[in-house]
């Protein structure tokens, strides 16, 4: 029984049962990690540079819509002048007095007596009422 124990125990029964480094090669799982940590960085690299690119023209769409807002401020600016200058103007027409003197400037009207003398304002319009 002894004998038995001793060769199911013996150091050389261990070196038979153990695997062999061509059974389980290390080369093979480091390629496997190699391939992982590529394709890790690949993924990582195609999501920095996709998230840069959305950045980018998230950025430029900003810009476009800050420019636009400038310019319809502008034009509100302008639409407001535009509206005093109306809402003065309808003030003034409901004046008689502005009623008459805005016929007989812009119409050429006049009052009874008055003679209606056209004087150019400009060298051109001289010069054109001349030929």
């Amino acid at each position: 029984m002894k004998a038995e124990a001793r060769k199911l125990y013996s150091p050389q029964r261990e070196e038979i049962y153990k695997p062999s480094r061509n059974q389980f090669p290390q080369t093979q799982n480091r390629k496997s990690i190699r391939f992982h940590r590529l394709t890790l960085a690949i993924l990582y690299l195609s999501l920095f540079v996709g998230s840069g690119i959305y950045l980018f023209s998230q950025n430029q769409m900003v810009s476009a819509k800050e420019h636009e807002l400038a310019n319809l401020k502008e034009e509100q600016k302008k639409l407001t002048k535009t509206k005093n200058n109306l809402n003065r103007q309808i003030k003034l027409l409901n004046d008689p007095d502005y009623i008459a003197n805005y016929a007989r400037d812009e119409y050429m009207f006049s009052k009874k007596g008055e003679t209606i003398i056209i004087v150019p304002k400009s060298k051109e319009d001289f010069q054109n009422n001349n030929k």
